[in-house]
């Protein structure tokens, strides 16, 4: 069972992420092949099996030669050397190179052992027969791609905890790794309550506003690694929101409503969990985002998030993300965090950490973060229009132009 805490007290934010991330612990890992690693969590350090390159190849078509054949070339005093062979691209030379000798040879392919230099095709002439002309020295190493200059033999490859992107498949795949130790795709059940809400595409009615905390939360858990297995809307019933949650608790990892957790007549969620007791309500010293849910019940974690988007964004951010991804058994749990410095004044109070919705700009060395709207839980389109969240921590209170500060990277300014 998860913690039992007497209703509504006030958690500071730190407090809050500790309690979720100790109750978040990593998944089983699961076996999957290459293909279906991209950015999952590598669960097992992986070691070089062989070096890389795995032979000595030629970085460009050419010729490879001695490099010191061609001591003394010059533009008015031309070097020539005899054309033995060619070696193509997944080939083995089919000789040994003689002294004085060149053999032509193409980008990637493998070095005869007695060469030490690959003069490109356009730095050669062909005077004409089985000869090549060259007008200048060269050093040793030119063109050589070494074997093993790229990773040795037993050096750690990638380290565990790392979210595979799709530089790291390539890498793995010339390693021979066909198959890898990953982190699951946590499964999320998503309930939103509120009578008020309409889908999309229906036509507004007096009183009613259609759902936008869906299809938001929907891609928020899909780029978070995890796979949404139910999105549903439920009305403000407690019964049917109970009924919901012990449902979802057979197969999902995770479940997260969505409204009903502040403390209106109308507050389904709330009255709804009253009667499962590994469920606690949260009262976290943030904003936006205060009025929370969280429980934890045989590994499976409860979130519920108030109902304003900007909220469910935050707390989303802040809370849910982190856990989505020690789940999976990922190093990285947050956004990129970057140093910013305020262009005005951002509005804080102490004892509570703000989450500031804000676009950046970068100019005289630094990225200025400036709010991106009013800091109003229910508005969309400051939420939209940010690159980041400027994070003021409890103990600072209100932060004054031209101070630093830290910001978690939502997207890039265009």
């Amino acid at each position: 069972m998860g913690f039992i805490a007497e209703p509504r007290r006030l958690l500071s934010y730190p407090e809050a992420r500790a309690r979720v991330l100790g109750a978040a612990r990593p998944l089983p890992e699961e076996t999957v092949p290459l293909a279906d690693a991209h950015r999952r969590a590598l669960r097992k350090t992986l070691a070089a099996t062989h070096a890389l390159p795995p032979f000595r190849n030629s970085a460009v078509d050419g010729f490879a030669l001695r490099a010191g054949d061609l001591a003394g070339a010059a533009t008015d005093h031309p070097v020539d050397l005899a054309v033995v062979a060619t070696v193509p691209a997944g080939r083995v030379p089919p000789q040994s190179l003689p002294p004085r000798g060149a053999m032509r040879i193409m980008t990637g392919a493998m070095l005869p052992a007695e060469a030490d230099a690959v003069v490109p095709i356009e730095e050669s002439e062909l005077p004409g027969g089985a000869t090549a002309r060259f007008r200048r020295a060269v050093a040793p190493g030119l063109n050589v791609r070494d074997q093993g200059r790229d990773i040795a033999p037993g050096a750690i490859a990638l380290e565990e905890g790392r979210e595979l992107s799709a530089h790291d498949l390539a890498l793995l795949a010339s390693l021979g790794f066909a198959r890898l130790h990953t982190g699951p795709r946590p499964r999320v059940a998503v309930f939103s309550t509120g009578n008020e809400l309409l889908d999309p595409a229906a036509p507004l009615e007096p009183g009613r506003i259609r759902d936008g905390n869906s299809p938001m939360l929907r891609a928020l858990l899909e780029d978070s690694g995890a796979v949404p297995i139910r999105s549903e809307r439920l009305p403000d019933e407690a019964m049917t929101v109970r009924r919901a949650i012990a449902d979802a608790v057979r197969e999902a990892d995770v479940i997260i409503t969505v409204g009903g957790v502040s403390v209106g007549d109308y507050d389904p969620v709330r009255q709804g969990i009253a009667s499962l007791p590994w469920i606690e309500l949260w009262r976290v010293a943030m904003r936006p985002g205060q009025p929370q849910a969280f429980g934890s019940l045989d590994g499976r974690l409860f979130f519920g998030l108030p109902g304003n988007p900007a909220s469910v964004a935050c707390v989303f951010e802040a809370l849910v993300r982190p856990a989505l991804r020690r789940l999976q058994g990922f190093t990285g749990l947050d956004r990129p965090r970057l140093e910013v410095r305020a262009a005005v004044a951002i509005e804080s109070r102490p004892g509570r950490t703000d989450f500031a919705r804000v676009t950046l700009a970068w100019r005289d060395g630094a990225w200025w973060a400036t709010p991106a709207g009013e800091q109003v839980s229910g508005h969309l389109t400051p939420q939209s229009r940010a690159h980041a969240l400027f994070v003021v921590p409890a103990e600072r209170g209100t932060v004054q132009p031209g101070e630093r500060g830290e910001a978690l990277l939502l997207r890039w300014p265009e």
